[in-house]
C-alpha cells in the first residue's frame, strides 16, 4: 500500500491572472510559500491557445526558485517587444510547478503540483474589457445552438453561462466556464433546453479576477 502526499503551499500574492501591459518592459510575479518547509518552484511559459505556435517571444528571468518557508520570492516575465500581435490581446499560460521534496518513506509517494495561470499580453488597445463585455452579441444559431460574438480586441472570460426562457427561468445545463478570443465567435451547445429562450445570464471575470453578473437579450 502506498500513501500519497500533495501540498498546495504556493500562492500568488492574491493574483489569479496576470496582465502584461504593452508599455511594460517586464512583469514581476510574486510567489508566496505559505508552508513551513522551503519550496522548490519551476516557472515557465507556454502558449495559451491552439493558435499559438513556434517559439515564445517571452521569457522568465528566474525559471527556478528556492523559496524559504513562510516567505516569498519573485521572478520577472520579459518581452522582447516583437512577436505578438499589436491589434489584440495574446493569451499565454504561466505554469508554476511546485517540486516535491523527496520522501524518505519508501511506501509514500509525493505528487508535484502545477498551477496554470492565465497571462494576457495587452498592447495599447481602444476600449476596455468591460466595454467589450457590454458589446458582446448573443444570437440564436442553427440546430438549437446559440452564438456569442466578440467584436473587441480583448479576451472575454465568462462563467456560469445560462439560457433563460421568456419567464426568466434557467433552461438547460449551465456552462461553467468559457473564454472568447478577440474578434471571434463562440458556439454554445447548451444541453437540455427545449423551449424558447430570450436571455443569457452570465458573469464576466475582470482583470482583478472578480466576477460580475450580467444579462443579455437574444
Amino acid at each position: 500500500m502506498f500513501s500519497t502526499t500533495a501540498r498546495a503551499d504556493i500562492t500568488f500574492d492574491g493574483f489569479t491572472r496576470f496582465i502584461f501591459e504593452g508599455k511594460q518592459k517586464q512583469l514581476p510575479v510574486i510567489i508566496v510559500n505559505q508552508g513551513n518547509q522551503p519550496a522548490l518552484v519551476q516557472v515557465k511559459l507556454d502558449w495559451g491557445d491552439k493558435q499559438g505556435t513556434g517559439e515564445l517571444p517571452m521569457a522568465v528571468s528566474k525559471p527556478l526558485l528556492l523559496i524559504p518557508a513562510n516567505s516569498k520570492a519573485s521572478t520577472d516575465i520579459l518581452y522582447q517587444g516583437v512577436g505578438l500581435p499589436d491589434d489584440r490581446e495574446s493569451f499565454l499560460l504561466l505554469k508554476v510547478l511546485q517540486i516535491p521534496k523527496k520522501t524518505v518513506d519508501s511506501n509514500a509517494m509525493a505528487i508535484a503540483l502545477q498551477h496554470n495561470l492565465k497571462l494576457f499580453y495587452r498592447p495599447p488597445l481602444p476600449g476596455s474589457v468591460s466595454a467589450g463585455v457590454e458589446q458582446l452579441h448573443w444570437s440564436p444559431a442553427a440546430a438549437g445552438r446559440y452564438r456569442a460574438r466578440n467584436d473587441s480586441p480583448y479576451y472575454l472570460t465568462l462563467t456560469e453561462v445560462a439560457l433563460l426562457d421568456q419567464s426568466g427561468v434557467a433552461c438547460g445545463q449551465a456552462i461553467d466556464h468559457l473564454m472568447i478570443a478577440p474578434f471571434s465567435s463562440y458556439s454554445l451547445n447548451v444541453k437540455g433546453c427545449d423551449r424558447p429562450v430570450s436571455q443569457v445570464a452570465y458573469a464576466f471575470i475582470s482583470d482583478a479576477g472578480l466576477s460580475h453578473a450580467r444579462r443579455s437579450n437574444l
